[in-house]
């Protein structure tokens, strides 16, 4: 993804690197994860049963991760999963997701770095562009914490990125992590998912980041969903994405919220999962209507789906003809 105002433009995604003002995102879950000791949860729900949510990085007064902070923010909003995109420097460096994990593993949150792709510079310290490197040092990580769920590359198939990541690098990096963590998931970020992109990920993936780019309506999108499941064929998951924030494509700022309530609706039912870009979790103003409809779909939430995300989807329709 595109890491400042965050994303650009649908298939190029011109990027600028995370999150607000160049720093970096964070993503946050809004759904529970087992606690220590507890089995992990299907790889179905990996992302959990309510949106995850990616928002600003919250800096210590020496510009590294304020993971304290961050642990009792996430405490107290009922949040329970973090995406920490990795980069070259603090709040975003790979010291600072180690100090997270040790952290966020009593504290029962899940955490999911995120690698900057090829199109976006490959900025990700100390490995860059050496995602099978990347993907056995964390599968070693994960071993020590189990907080660490999954891994994601961002922008797969986007711009020159699609050149270096071919089935055979893909399923390189997949088979890394199964030899030494097969729990750790990677779960790679797409915008198109037709047959040729389900053919060349399946078997070599554990889901996908799948994000929708209207901001200004939601027409289509449930149709998009149920086309992708067919193309899949229950090959591995789709988790939908949705934005909370404007883009390079749609200036005009948030969507509304009532537009935010749509997408996250039709993403919990048809999708495996729900993932939430830039929801504002801390404003100026004590009004914050995007966080309170991120919130009405957590447990206990307002929602008709409130801690039900995802389970609709757990049996992805079969391609016409193979019943």
């Amino acid at each position: 993804m595109n890491f400042q105002i965050r994303r650009a433009r649908p298939r190029t995604i011109e990027k600028v690197v995370v999150i607000i003002l160049g720093l970096g995102s964070l993503a946050v879950c809004l759904a529970p994860i087992p606690m220590n000791g507890q089995s992990s949860p299907p790889k179905d729900h990996a992302m959990g049963t309510a949106p995850c949510a990616w928002a600003e990085p919250l800096r210590a007064a020496n510009g590294s991760l304020d993971v304290p902070a961050v642990i009792h923010s996430l405490e107290e909003d009922h949040f329970n999963c973090f995406v920490l995109p990795i980069e070259n420097g603090p709040p975003n460096s790979y010291d600072d997701l180690r100090r997270l994990l040790e952290a966020a593993q009593p504290a029962g949150i899940s955490v999911w770095p995120v690698l900057i792709p090829p199109s976006e510079g490959g900025t990700s310290l100390p490995y860059k562009t050496d995602y099978v490197a990347w993907m056995k040092d964390l599968a070693h990580l994960s071993q020590k914490y189990s907080a660490l769920r999954g891994v994601n590359i961002d922008d797969l198939l986007s711009g020159i990125s699609t050149k270096t990541f071919s089935r055979s690098y893909v399923c390189s990096i997949y088979q890394a992590k199964q030899e030494i963590n097969p729990n750790l998931l990677f779960v790679p970020t797409v915008y198109d998912l037709d047959r040729s992109v389900a053919d060349r990920l399946g078997g070599c993936v554990d889901g996908v980041w799948f994000w929708w780019v209207n901001l200004e309506k939601n027409n289509a999108f449930r149709s998009l969903l149920e086309d992708s499941r067919v193309v899949v064929a229950g090959r591995f998951p789709i988790y939908a994405g949705v934005y909370s924030h404007q883009t390079s494509w749609h200036k005009q700022g948030r969507p509304d919220p009532k537009v935010l309530k749509g997408a996250l609706e039709i993403a919990c039912r048809y999708a495996d999962g729900a993932i939430i870009w830039n929801l504002p979790l801390k404003l100026d103003s004590a009004e914050n209507p995007w966080l309170a409809t991120a919130r009405s779909f957590a447990p206990g939430g307002s929602a008709g789906l409130a801690g039900k995300c995802g389970l609709g989807a757990t049996s992805p329709p079969a391609e016409p003809g193979t019943r």
